[in-house]
């Protein structure tokens, strides 16, 4: 409506001041559409540097999420920038499991995402958008004409994942698979975990001599899943610490 404005209060100026045979009351009448023409130039320029009619409004919703690699708990991201600044995370949703394409955060230099370890029932993700909107429908008549309604300001996500989650970037993630499947990494799991299941049997039978072969079995299956989390652990730290 303020272009129209501005474009009406133009034209009656003009008409005024040129087509009105009484030039006094020709123009006084075309300096006030002249000055209404000024007001709404300067009310559009504030509009459109000052967002004048806008107020900043939040919004926030939560989803449950899911990891990229099935069967496993990991949360991965890619560094594009050179301060972290512009991180884009990746995962997928209990909707999207089986698209062809995981989801991404959006790249802005405005768009902030943190990780917040601990002991949640699930993964979820949190975004925080504000963005300016009109304050009434007056504003929203009056510069509706600029499409900058909703017009988005900042992002903050916030991932919140327990605490045996794994967050890596794209390339520690390729480094670690192809570590995880190496055949001297395999050897090695091999022998030491053999000597560290052994270990955790001759312990538990001198505290208890009497177990039975099922007790015998369910420490042989605690200390392999233990060994096992601790050799992850320990290649996880090797390439995260280059």
């Amino acid at each position: 409506m303020i272009i129209v404005s501005i474009i009406i209060c133009a034209a009656l100026a003009y008409y005024f001041a040129v087509f009105i045979p009484n030039k006094k009351v020709g123009y006084s009448i075309s300096f006030t559409f002249i000055a209404l023409f000024l007001i709404s130039i300067v009310l559009l320029v504030l509009n459109e540097s000052n967002h004048f009619g806008m107020e900043k409004v939040d919004s926030s919703k939560t989803e449950q999420i899911q990891t990229v690699n099935k069967g496993s708990k990991l949360l991965l991201y890619k560094k594009l920038g050179t301060q972290g600044k512009e991180d884009v995370y990746i995962y997928r949703t209990p909707e999207t499991a089986k698209s062809k394409n995981p989801q991404t955060t959006k790249v802005d230099l405005h768009v902030t995402n943190k990780v917040k370890k601990g002991n949640y029932d699930a993964a979820t993700l949190t975004k925080r958008t504000t963005r300016w909107e009109y304050k009434n429908d007056f504003y929203s008549f009056l510069f509706g004409i600029s499409d900058n309604n909703k017009e988005f300001i900042k992002q903050t996500n916030t991932f919140k994942v327990g605490k045996d989650w794994l967050v890596l970037t794209t390339d520690q993630a390729k480094e670690l698979s192809k570590k995880a499947q190496s055949k001297s990494f395999k050897n090695q799991m091999k022998s030491e975990g053999a000597t560290y299941v052994k270990a955790a049997m001759m312990k538990a039978m001198q505290e208890n001599p009497t177990m039975t072969s099922a007790q015998q079995k369910k420490v042989q299956e605690q200390a392999t899943k233990a060994f096992k989390a601790q050799a992850m652990e320990k290649l996880v730290e090797e390439i995260t610490e280059k």
